[in-house]
């Protein structure tokens, strides 16, 4: 297989098809390539100022910018690799022809090419992560025992509303439409936007439609203003329906991952409801990328960068893609999680 490079490499990669990331896609549309490792950017926390009277003769009041601060961030580094051996491109793949009469060359380019899908898909699960952990938590932990690698980045997120087990949508006496109507209120005041989707664990969206309250609401069919007529949108992404009084759309997500001890988590973390604007609350930022080519130190800026390289003494040929993703919210004050947390 012919040499490719680095550029070459990266722009190809759009032939290659996206994961399910329902979090990125609606919450962080938006991406900035960046020339740096390191990205600064204003986060907001929102606030609504009016003008100041003034006196006739007074040119004018000095009105003070405020409601963000500006942070400096190191982009996380994700770079997943894959070897490929003389035996990986020598013996047939799985689903080929015994008889068949490919070349090492031909297998090499396409083993290349899944490579790249396989290691972009890894990448896209990591960003989905990330956006998960910045929407229900404000912030992400970036670690790697092995590497001494511990550092947070956080935002400042505080628009948590906790349930006690009093509280809760399975209590016949809850209503959960008054809490609904409370949040939806602070967004506006603090933003001057209102939310309009709401993002269900499995178990809350049991909860809420199996709710005395809501069922009352749906029942009122004059009024219609919960109305629940679930549809699936793709196997992990169900609409259920929409809360009229506050403009919301109703979604649950059963999408799941792997976490970095082996075990399998939801992405949207059980006993949770994110409320939030389904145009989006922030871009993806991604920092440069340096590697060595040629015996020389080369940046690029970009949100996937490909590297190719051999180890000639053992025979074997490293490919690995290289991302420095951060998403980053515009307004830490723009959406909101409901938590269900029993007593301790």
């Amino acid at each position: 297989m012919a040499d490719y490079t680095t550029r070459e490499m990266m722009a190809a990669r759009d032939q290659t098809p996206p994961v399910r990331t329902f979090l990125q896609n609606t919450f962080f549309p938006d991406s900035n390539t960046h020339v740096t490792e390191k990205v600064e950017f204003d986060v907001r926390k929102g606030k609504r100022v009016m003008a100041p009277f003034v006196a006739p003769r007074v040119g004018g009041k000095v009105l003070t910018r405020q409601g963000f601060h500006t942070n400096q961030f190191t982009t996380p580094k994700i770079a997943p690799e894959r070897p490929l051996t003389i035996d990986d491109i020598s013996a047939r793949a799985i689903g080929e022809n015994i008889y068949s009469q490919r070349t090492p060359e031909e297998r090499e380019a396409e083993l290349l090419a899944k490579d790249y899908t396989d290691l972009e898909e890894a990448i896209s699960r990591r960003k989905e992560w990330m956006c998960r952990q910045i929407l229900f938590d404000g912030k992400i932990d970036v670690q790697d025992e092995d590497e001494g690698l511990d550092f947070q980045v956080d935002f400042g997120f505080s628009n948590k509303y906790v349930l006690t087990t009093d509280q809760y949508w399975s209590v016949a006496t809850v209503n959960p439409l008054p809490l609904l109507r409370t949040i939806r209120k602070d967004i506006i005041k603090k933003t001057g936007i209102a939310p309009d989707i709401m993002i269900f664990a499995g178990d809350m969206i049991e909860d809420f439609i199996t709710n005395k309250a809501i069922v009352e609401a749906i029942d009122k069919l004059n009024m219609k203003n919960v109305l629940i007529e679930p549809r699936v949108v793709d196997p992990a992404l169900t609409f259920y329906g929409r809360i009229q009084e506050l403009d919301m759309d109703i979604y649950s997500y059963d999408e799941w991952f792997l976490n970095d001890e082996g075990e399998e988590e939801s992405i949207v973390p059980a006993g949770h409801v994110l409320i939030g604007h389904s145009k989006g609350e922030g871009a993806i930022e991604y920092g440069a990328v340096t590697q060595m080519e040629g015996k020389q130190f080369v940046t690029y800026e970009g949100d996937l960068v490909p590297k190719v390289y051999a180890d000639e003494k053992n025979e074997v040929k490293m490919f690995r893609l290289t991302s420095r993703p951060l998403p980053r919210p515009y307004d830490v004050e723009s959406w909101a999680v409901i938590e269900k947390k029993g007593d301790d």
